[in-house]
């Protein structure tokens, strides 16, 4: 009977041993060191976008190129991505908004493929009609002197595909310089899921 006794104490130490030795596994990290919720350093937030109904009004400052890639010239992303949210929101809210293309201002300072650069953006909105308002806004951009014919090219790509995936009616397109040679072509257009009534 005792030795019954010492080998279930047996088992169950080696059970909680085992379970014990699996937990701290999950708490040490490679080098056996203990980590406890490793924390995650932030990357650094070179942007600052401010949007309202009347318009957007942002900057990124800092590095031209990183570990990440071409940051600087994605700041064009983020705006067309944060504008094409607030007008579908807005559309939704029966506040029908468009971009002011006659309006708006895009500079670069810096942009010179070498350490940081300065690009500032002003996108006024306007009011205006059910079915004269827009939801979606795309950008097709390049740098460097790039040959207008690539980016002709891929402008007749991007809007071909707007026409046969996302868009209805017309479009409304706007073409930028800065003296630095940053160009662009920004596109707004009605998206089929939000405006389906207006084609």
């Amino acid at each position: 009977m005792l030795r019954l006794f010492i080998l279930l104490n047996t088992i169950v130490c080696l059970w909680q041993c085992t379970t014990e030795a699996k937990e701290q596994s999950k708490r040490e990290g490679i080098n056996g060191s203990m980590e406890t919720e490793k924390e995650k350093i932030p990357k650094p937030k070179y942007d600052s976008i401010r949007i309202s109904d009347a318009g957007l009004v942002g900057y990124f400052k800092g590095p031209e190129f990183n570990e990440d890639g071409d940051v600087g010239h994605q700041f064009s992303n983020t705006v067309a991505r944060t504008v094409g949210q607030y007008l579908k929101e807005a559309y939704t809210h029966q506040r029908y908004l468009k971009v002011d293309f006659n309006k708006i201002k895009i500079t670069t300072k810096g942009l010179d493929q070498k350490d940081n650069v300065h690009y500032t953006m002003n996108m006024p909105f306007v009011k205006v009609s059910k079915c004269q308002a827009f939801t979606g806004i795309e950008h097709c951009g390049s740098w460097n002197d790039q040959p207008m014919v690539i980016l002709n090219r891929r402008m007749t790509e991007l809007t071909e595909k707007l026409k046969s995936k996302y868009s209805i009616g017309k479009m409304e397109q706007k073409f930028i310089r800065t003296p630095e040679g940053l160009v662009e072509y920004w596109i707004q257009f009605k998206h089929k899921d939000y405006q389906q009534a207006c084609n």
